[in-house]
């Protein structure tokens, strides 16, 4: 601490830089960014700031007010400020085109929160899950949702359609972009025929594998050979059931 001095604007941006190069020339530790071992030396990070300047702001960067706390429990209130701006920016950023997805993402993340997921079929296995609403064309992610658990930032729209929690993450990522005309693509973690007609009653139009479980979902019976398919239709609602060459 004695060798602190204020963080001008010119010296943050060099160590946002500094943070979001290092992943496109990934070390062991940190200290190896401005090793001098001309076998694993990057001389980009010595140039953009010196490494005990860069590791004594890493060690006291803080982005919330502790004498101005929010009495509601917030998960995120160290981010909190961080995270609302980012958002508002990507929604500026980008008007989105017909087609829109929402789907989970798993950022790699070993540190001490409550909320760390593990998910054997992602990537990284480890890490925080975000729910993310990306523009089909481009993949600009236009929103997204920190999963935090029960302080998830979700508006649960249960009591006024019967969507469930699944649905009511579909509705908070979209609710901006509804009555435009726009397609969307989930997988069937969210597909129910409840959220799709009430998509459908907001002029957006929807698509997305399904589980036969779902409740009010159309019952298709036909016993089907390897490449055949058979739907069934229900007012503006289609189900489509296939069968592969193997089986499946």
């Amino acid at each position: 601490m004695k060798r602190w001095k204020p963080v001008d604007f010119k010296e943050l941006y060099c160590f946002l830089a500094t943070v979001l190069l290092m992943p496109h020339s990934k070390k062991q530790q940190t200290n190896n960014y401005w090793s001098k071992d001309p076998y694993i030396s990057t001389p980009i990070f010595s140039r953009l700031m010196k490494r005990d300047r860069f590791l004594l702001i890493l060690k006291l960067l803080h982005f919330s007010d502790n004498d101005n706390v929010p009495v509601e429990k917030d998960s995120l209130v160290k981010i909190r400020r961080i995270v609302d701006h980012l958002r508002n920016r990507f929604k500026e950023g980008l008007v989105p085109n017909e087609n829109l997805c929402i789907d989970e993402s798993l950022m790699l993340f070993r540190g001490r929160v409550f909320f760390t997921q593990y998910i054997p079929s992602k990537r990284h296995r480890f890490g925080v899950k975000f729910f993310l609403l990306c523009d089909c064309d481009t993949g600009y992610i236009l929103d997204f949702i920190i999963y935090t658990g029960a302080t998830s930032d979700i508006k649960y729209f249960t009591d006024r359609y019967d969507i469930g929690k699944s649905g009511s993450v579909v509705m908070s990522l979209l609710e901006p972009y509804v009555e435009k005309g726009h397609t969307l693509y989930i997988d069937n973690w969210y597909t129910s025929p409840n959220l799709l007609d009430t998509l459908h009653k907001m002029k957006t139009n929807a698509c997305g594998t399904v589980k036969s479980n779902r409740k009010n979902m159309p019952k298709i019976t036909e016993n089907l050979s390897g490449g055949e398919f058979t739907y069934r239709c229900r007012e503006k609602l289609l189900a489509i059931r296939y069968k592969d060459k193997n089986g499946k």
